[in-house]
């Protein structure tokens, strides 16, 4: 498969990013800064393996690059941006910290892990997988903080969504909130679905997945405006004490 769904991922995301951007610098709010950089880490990544499966000059620092803005950092900056709708800074903050040494330790350590050349020249749209040495040094910190991530975004969603649900709110918010946890499943099981047999499906896959997530997203999104999720998310669960 051709990494054209890969360059969808990456336009999709970065106008998603920019979206995201423009919320953070009206508000500034903490959700929309992590989401905003999770966003262009997810957009960086995307380019990244275009260039890397286009076999540009330097494609193991591309496809390098790739693993560690998409794979180790996206998902977990993603569920900042969640937490932080339901917990105070000073905890998130807390959380933050913590998956920055994670993080930095994941990336140290994926730097130094030997590559395969034959798998890398071989992507031709799969997902990588078996191109890096899987090594506990740096895949312990990719599958917390991969974990970390899924389950805050999709917790805080359904969470939301059962609120809105519970004190009759909008039902575009019930929606949205269902949509976006959808989508994240998916993105999730994108890279499941990539280590049992299916690296084809990939991109396609992420691709849907973050189509979802957007959708969800313009459900929560005044239509009048590029406004703040965020502010929907307290508004329900404000209700819900």
């Amino acid at each position: 498969m051709s990494s054209f769904p890969a360059l969808f991922v990456f336009l999709l995301a970065a106008w998603f990013a920019a979206l995201e951007i423009r919320a953070y610098r009206r508000n500034h709010r903490d959700s929309h800064f992590f989401w905003a950089v999770s966003l262009t880490f997810s957009a960086v990544a995307a380019l990244m393996y275009c260039l890397a499966s286009w076999q540009f000059p330097g494609m193991a620092s591309w496809f390098l690059l790739y693993y560690i803005f998409g794979a180790l950092w996206m998902p977990s900056l993603m569920g900042l941006g969640s937490l932080s709708l339901v917990m105070s800074r000073r905890v998130v903050w807390m959380v933050a910290c913590g998956i920055a040494v994670l993080g930095l330790t994941g990336t140290v350590f994926l730097t130094l892990a030997p590559m395969h050349t034959e798998s890398l020249l071989q992507l031709r749209g799969g997902a990588g997988t078996g191109v890096v040495a899987e090594r506990a040094d740096w895949l312990i910190p990719l599958i917390v903080m991969n974990s970390f991530g899924t389950v805050a975004v999709i917790g805080v969603a359904l969470w939301s969504a059962w609120q809105a649900w519970q004190h009759k709110v909008d039902r575009r918010f019930f929606f949205g909130n269902v949509w976006l946890a959808g989508g994240v499943l998916m993105i999730a099981a994108a890279g499941s679905g990539a280590r049992l047999g299916l690296p084809e499906l990939f991109w396609v896959i992420m691709f849907a997945g973050w189509l979802v997530t957007f959708y969800g997203y313009s459900l929560l999104t005044p239509r009048a405006s590029v406004a703040s999720v965020g502010a929907a998310q307290r508004s329900a669960m404000k209700h819900g004490e």
